[in-house]
């Protein structure tokens, strides 16, 4: 009995974080979908974003409990941790230490010919940079604490990502339409004539795309247990569709790489999807007929998928597979970075060169082959840029992070009717892992964020099948 009411306190939280909660994450979204779409440290809107980030920081200190963050505990601790290393970073050292530390070593002629050899330094080697990364913290931190503070529950949390997606796409749809001229580019520096949607960049925009379309599949799979749901299960297919047919249009070759896996791993999703039974009929003529039709609601989505994917190609509205099939310039320069990336993280993988200091140390190692009037900003590997900007710590955190997602994972894949509910997250995961491997997109806030509340999601979902 005791452990009864236990349960019904809890469902009602939730459904109390669901009836109220979402309203003010959705806020949170809005704003940094609106401001929070680039990731370079000069973008003006980064004003904005963090002052208004910080009032829901600020809101979610006043409702958090200690019940609730030992709830979330593990996700807590990892992201104390991350930006533990952050200002551990922007420690001033004594010049001796300093100087006998790893990567340092070549400064010391440059102190002792300027007189500067007595100059206590923190580790990293752009401190204005590394204070802009220990800033930016306030979005992932304020979106994290929120939703736990709030009790949102994985529904809503991945309710409003695909929100986020579907916003990304009605915006890219518009800049398609209006042109390289469009007021609806938000950013300055941005991929203009291009869909970009609510992001400055192309590629974090493809990506984000393929993202919302798990998303939204697995919302669209979810709500087929609920028989009186009739309208969500028409939205969200149109949702799925608008969101795919914004990212054919898009130029990001990795992003069209991206779409056709998630279509892919959709199909399958929805294959083995476990039916509803047959003895369960709602009272509405749509949903009886889509019980009645399972076969025909997987075969519908492959065909029109199918046949609109063959469409954008044959009309050569692709312009993403038309590039990949040619060779560019942009590509080869990637290529020809890694050497002086491997030389970077030889020389900095033990503590790193700080936090947003890739830019500027890259200079130190550029080679005269490689000038050029444009600049490399980023290391176009996100993976690699983390080691070389973070050192070893980052690679503990990481492990830390992935341990996490496998145990999650682990226990949706013993549980037979959530092993779609794995597959997805495995999916979503692993899209953003490889996209990492050619971008950065997880350096944008608003990715930053979405990220943040897919793992509460995942932790949250995991538990719930646990409690079962």
């Amino acid at each position: 009995m005791v452990g009864s009411g236990e349960r019904r306190v809890q469902v009602g939280e939730t459904r109390e974080g669901l009836d109220r909660g979402w309203i003010v994450l959705a806020l949170l979204a809005a704003v940094v979908a609106f401001t929070g779409g680039a990731s370079r440290f000069d973008a003006i809107q980064i004003v904005p974003l963090r002052s208004l980030s910080a009032l829901f920081l600020v809101l979610s200190l006043f409702l958090l409990t200690k019940e609730r963050l030992k709830v979330e505990r593990a996700l807590i601790i990892l992201f104390s941790c991350f930006a533990l290393i952050v200002m551990l970073q922007l420690v001033p050292l004594p010049p001796r230490i300093w100087q006998s530390l790893m990567g340092h070593l070549g400064i010391l002629p440059l102190d002792t010919a300027l007189g500067l050899e007595g100059t206590w330094r923190p580790l990293t080697l752009t401190p204005m940079r590394s204070w802009n990364v220990l800033g930016s913290l306030i979005v992932p931190a304020a979106g994290l604490l929120l939703a736990i503070a709030v009790r949102a529950s994985s529904l809503t949390l991945l309710r409003i990502v695909a929100g986020l997606g579907v916003l990304n796409a009605l915006f890219g749809l518009l800049q398609i339409a209006t042109g390289r001229s469009s007021v609806l580019y938000f950013y300055e520096v941005t991929n203009r004539g291009r869909s970009v949607g609510v992001f400055a960049n192309e590629n974090h925009a493809a990506v984000f795309a393929a993202c919302s379309m798990l998303v939204v599949t697995l919302l669209g799979l979810r709500v087929r247990k609920d028989q009186s749901a009739v309208w969500e299960r028409l939205i969200y297919p149109a949702a799925f569709f608008l969101i795919l047919v914004v990212a054919l249009t898009g130029g990001s070759r990795a992003g069209f790489v991206a779409v056709i896996g998630t279509i892919l791993v959709s199909m399958t999703m929805l294959a083995l999807f476990p039916r509803p039974r047959r003895g369960l009929r709602a009272e509405q003529l749509v949903g009886r007929w889509f019980d009645q039709h399972p076969r025909l609601i997987l075969v519908i989505p492959v065909i029109f998928v199918s046949l609109t994917a063959v469409a954008f190609l044959a009309l050569d509205r692709t312009p993403a597979f038309r590039d990949i099939l040619v060779s560019d310039s942009f590509e080869d320069l990637r290529w020809s970075l890694w050497p002086v990336i491997i030389e970077m993280l030889e020389g900095h993988w033990a503590l790193g060169t700080g936090f947003g200091s890739f830019e500027q140390v890259y200079h130190i190692y550029e080679p005269s082959s490689l000038l050029m009037p444009s600049y490399v900003n980023q290391a176009h590997n996100d993976w690699a840029q983390s080691i070389i900007e973070r050192g070893v710590l980052a690679g503990f955190l990481l492990t830390g992070i992935l341990v996490l997602m496998a145990k999650a994972i682990g226990t949706m894949l013993l549980h037979q009717k959530r092993r779609v509910d794995a597959i997805f997250w495995m999916s979503i995961f692993a899209t953003v892992a490889a996209a990492s491997l050619v971008d950065y997109p997880l350096r944008t806030p608003l990715f930053q964020l979405a990220a943040v509340w897919l793992l509460l999601a995942l932790s949250r979902d995991a538990r719930d099948i646990s409690a079962t």
